[in-house]
Order: structure tokens, then C-alpha cells, then sequence
């Protein structure tokens, strides 16, 4: 090829380069772009000259096009997400050592080993946690649950109206999430209360065996912390002929709100 062939198809190729370069750009709605000149704008498809040869682009596949890399022309908007109803948040910090409870049931019988970590306010229920996993390794030859806010572990349920995110597990503490309608903003009591089952899964029969309350003032203009303190005391697992929970009373829950200005 000679000197001024090669020149000659430089010279086509770059013309072509900047032909399209300078063309408009098909924004697609899955984020693809496509360059090319526009030949034909019909009502409902595009065709276009790009580098590769010709495309047909249907217009419901385009957001938007960018007429010679500047004027914009929105053809399909993307939907903007449903802005989230207002809400007052209530944050509980959880520090201290874990709850915890076992069984030593009798031969041949069966016990619920689930745990539950219930929110309420007003004494109307927010949001359940529930640990059904057991910690054989804890206490040897006994039915034993340690309570985990693992994600692995815990299952959140919320109630309606409620957003509950899934606890947050840092050094040293947990931080629970809540979300509740706005128009509950207010002076409310909440309690706290870890629950076992005295009858079976299928049937449940929920107790209390730990629990603390504290007043709080949810408001939507800022979340209202509460710190929570657990201490097992002088709780222990113990007896002769079947071992039993003791000094289960002497496990401290303690609450204490902390606004934030």
C-alpha cells in the first residue's frame, strides 16, 4: 500500500471517529449508552449509524438521548423511589453481659428452648426477637440458650406499622433499630422484656422472665436513644436431682433514656 493510500484511509477513519463522537448518545434504562447519528426518529423506535453499523432502538428501551453530547431530551424518566411515611425513631443500646436460660427436663420430654427479646410501648408489642438456637456448648448435658442478636441467629418481626431493621452487632454493644408512625410521637412508657416458652412451639405459652421499663419522648425530629444495661447477677443453673434456673430475679435490665438534642 503506498504512502498516500494509507494517508487517505487515515484521513476517512478519523473523519468517521469524529462523525460520531460528535453525535448523540442513547442513554438506555438499563444504564447502557449507545453513540451514533440519529437517521430515523420514529414514534416508536430510533435508527442509528454507529461505528458497528445500524441499530434500531426501540423507544421504551431509552431514558433519555443526548442530542450532539449536550441538549437532553428525556424520553422515560426513572421512577423515583415512594418517599417513606414520617416516622419517629427509637434506638436501643444493649450493653452488659447476655441473657441467658436452661432446662433440665425429664426423660423422654421435650422443651421449647426458644428465647424472645420483646419491644412494647404501652404495653402494646413493637417488635420481636427470637434466638431458637441452642448453645449445647454453654452448659454440658444441660438445654441451654444464650441469647445472640447474630443475624444468623435472630429473627426480626416487626408489627404492622413498625420498621425494625436487623440488629447491629459492634464491640461491646447492640443497636436496635426502630421505626414507628409519627403520629405516635409523644410521652410513652416502653418495656423490655426477655421471654421462654413454658409450653410447646406448636402451642406457645410466652412468660416474662426479665424485664425493664423506662419512659421516653419520641418525636420525628430527632431519635430517642435508649441504653440498655444487662448484669446476670447471681443467676445460675443448679440442683440435685434436676437442675433448674435460680436466682433469675437477680438478673438486672436496667433502661435509661438518653434524648438527643
Amino acid at each position: 500500500m503506498s504512502a498516500a493510500c494509507a494517508r487517505a484511509i487515515a484521513t476517512v477513519v478519523a473523519l468517521g471517529v469524529g462523525a460520531v463522537a460528535a453525535a448523540d448518545t442513547y442513554v438506555l434504562v438499563d444504564g447502557d449508552r449507545i453513540t451514533g447519528k440519529t437517521l430515523f426518529a420514529g414514534n416508536k423506535a430510533f435508527r442509528i449509524q454507529t461505528l458497528w453499523g445500524r441499530l434500531v432502538i426501540p423507544r421504551t428501551k431509552v431514558e433519555r438521548v443526548l442530542r450532539d453530547g449536550e441538549r437532553e431530551e428525556v424520553l422515560n424518566a426513572p421512577e423515583e423511589p415512594p418517599s417513606p411515611p414520617p416516622a419517629a425513631r427509637l434506638v436501643i443500646v444493649i450493653t452488659g453481659k447476655s441473657f441467658w436460660y436452661a432446662w433440665d427436663p425429664p426423660r423422654g420430654s421435650v422443651v421449647d428452648p426458644t428465647l424472645r427479646l420483646q419491644v412494647r410501648i404501652d404495653e402494646e408489642p413493637l417488635v420481636t426477637y427470637v434466638d431458637a438456637r441452642t448453645d449445647p456448648e454453654d452448659l454440658p448435658r444441660a438445654t441451654v440458650n444464650t441469647f445472640s442478636f447474630g443475624s444468623d441467629a435472630v429473627a426480626v418481626t416487626p408489627s404492622p406499622g413498625i420498621t425494625a431493621s436487623t440488629p447491629e452487632t459492634r464491640p461491646g454493644r447492640i443497636v436496635l433499630k426502630l421505626d414507628v408512625p409519627a403520629e405516635m410521637s409523644g410521652r410513652h412508657r416502653v418495656r423490655i422484656a426477655y421471654q421462654v416458652n413454658d409450653a410447646t412451639a406448636a402451642d406457645p405459652a410466652w412468660r416474662d422472665a426479665v424485664a425493664t421499663m423506662a419512659d421516653v419522648e419520641l418525636a420525628e425530629s430527632a431519635p430517642m436513644f435508649l441504653l440498655v444495661r444487662q448484669d446476670p447477677g447471681r443467676t445460675e443453673f443448679s440442683g440435685f436431682s434436676r437442675r433448674r434456673m435460680k436466682n433469675l430475679e437477680t438478673f438486672r435490665l436496667e433502661a435509661r433514656p438518653e434524648p438527643v438534642e
